[in-house]
């Protein structure tokens, strides 16, 4: 089967495109319009890709603030009727266009072609429960700034459930990145055997090739087992100032202790304060953003625990690649088809610090646990959530919106052949099989003073 798929997106992060480029490589023709420019929808510090791929097709275009001040692109009706894909995949918040714009309803109709919604529905309060579920949940924005207190917040959620609804009672199948998805898509009107959980991943190929050439290499890194990193954007929603605050909380009873934290952002400078504040000068490196996996791995397989106080979802993947065990709260939804409680990680109790500190003494008081804890966490990037067994399920869910099929509960991902593609074709685009199912731990050891590092 042949199958056709336009993306409206936002912009193209670098995790994504490479998810773009294996269903591409697996047969899927793929074109994505995003907007001329930085998108309206995006996040500060939010890194995109730098080169134009080769293996799909970027269509630029404007993009324009519907009523609710939600973007949506003006020619994205004329697009359709020019590509004529099969399915378009439409995210948060680009699908409310299908409400607004009865343009592109027609279009839609006139080609055939499949609506699907995208979206990480962690923070969508079920149908008909925006009163409480707002109640019960305060509703930040990256810069933790309370929009539940904001005027006519409970209306514009109620106007934007009504909205929601109407597009997915039309939709032909949802993308969720996280299994909460089966939970909250289907009360707006979709049938659940139309939700297909994907999951999300990094360039694992990549990774996983990183981690083959360091376990080939046999000269781990000096691990100190009481080393504890965070890689993110340095926005507020992501509490490092929490864990700041938690390290403080650790540190006297465990003085050799450090803490890693590699991003950028406009926390940087406030954060830098807070570690001067709490006396924490020469325990804390701040490395600035690195986009590089290689560099990023050689701090990772240095420390001993990942925490991520706050929002966020994909370094807690990049982390259990690379044999560490997590300590996280509530993210994005996708830690909790990640993280097992007390085998892989742990969760604390959300903005604790305490709770927080207590986990994180766990595993710094038990070193062979967090080591132990570490493998699970590589097994889980192994076997289930990787480049390769996600864009199965893209293809898998393709394939099954295109053809008209229901999801039947238990049914096995869909392989490319069904695309086409010959066995060694297949071959050509899955992860390295690394000759060890160990995760690359390096030998415990303090002796690598964080000062000697370079500030990236």
């Amino acid at each position: 089967m042949n199958i056709k798929v336009l993306y409206a997106f936002g912009g193209i992060p670098p995790y994504y495109d490479a998810t773009l480029r294996t269903l591409a490589r697996k047969g899927v023709d793929i074109s994505v319009m995003i907007p001329k420019g930085k998108g309206l929808s995006l996040g500060q510090n939010v890194k995109l890709i730098d080169d134009a791929p080769s293996c799909y097709k970027v269509i630029q275009a404007e993009e324009k603030r519907a009523i609710l001040g939600k973007p949506y692109f003006p020619r994205l009706p004329a697009i359709l009727l020019e590509e004529r894909p099969n399915i378009v995949v439409m995210g948060w918040p680009y699908f409310l266009q299908f409400f607004f714009q009865p343009a592109l309803r027609k279009a839609i109709k006139a080609t055939n072609t499949k609506l699907v919604i995208r979206e990480i529905p962690f923070r969508v309060p079920p149908y008909g429960a925006v009163s409480a579920f707002f109640k019960e949940h305060r509703f930040f924005d990256e810069g933790m700034r309370l929009l539940n207190e904001q005027p006519l917040f409970l209306f514009r959620q109620w106007v934007l459930a009504r909205i929601r609804r109407y597009c997915y009672r039309r939709a032909d199948g949802a993308l969720a990145y996280a299994t909460v998805g089966k939970e909250i898509m289907p009360t707006y009107g979709i049938a659940a055997d139309k939700v297909f959980v994907t999951y999300n991943a990094n360039d694992t190929d990549e990774l996983f090739a990183i981690k083959q050439r360091l376990t080939e290499a046999g000269t781990p890194q000096k691990r100190n087992p009481h080393r504890v990193i965070h890689v993110g954007r340095l926005v507020k929603w992501k509490r490092v100032d929490l864990l700041m605050e938690t390290f403080a909380k650790v540190l006297p009873r465990f003085p050799e202790a450090e803490l890693v934290i590699i991003g950028d952002g406009p926390e940087l400078e406030p954060l830098k304060q807070q570690a001067a504040a709490l006396n924490l000068t020469g325990k804390v490196l701040f490395t600035g953003a690195i986009y590089d996996y290689a560099q990023i791995a050689s701090y990772l397989t240095s420390s001993a625990v990942y925490t991520l106080a706050g929002m966020g979802g994909l370094s807690i993947n990049d982390a259990m690649t690379f044999g560490l065990p997590v300590i996280c709260s509530v993210c994005d939804g996708t830690e909790r088809d990640l993280v097992i409680d007390g085998e892989n990680g742990f969760f604390f109790k959300e903005n604790d610090a305490d709770d927080l500190a207590a986990k994180l003494t766990i595993l710094f008081e038990e070193p062979e646990r967090a080591v132990k804890m570490g493998k699970a966490a590589w097994k889980v990037i192994r076997d289930k959530v990787n480049l390769d067994t996600v864009s199965e399920r893209y293809i898998h869910a393709f394939c099954k919106i295109v053809s008209g099929n229901r999801m039947v509960p238990g049914e096995e991902i869909a392989s490319t052949s069904s695309l086409g593609i010959s066995t060694d074709e297949q071959k050509s685009v899955r992860p390295l099989n690394l000759k060890t199912s160990e995760p690359l731990q390096a030998s415990p050891s303090n002796e690598q003073p964080m000062n000697n590092r370079r500030d990236y």
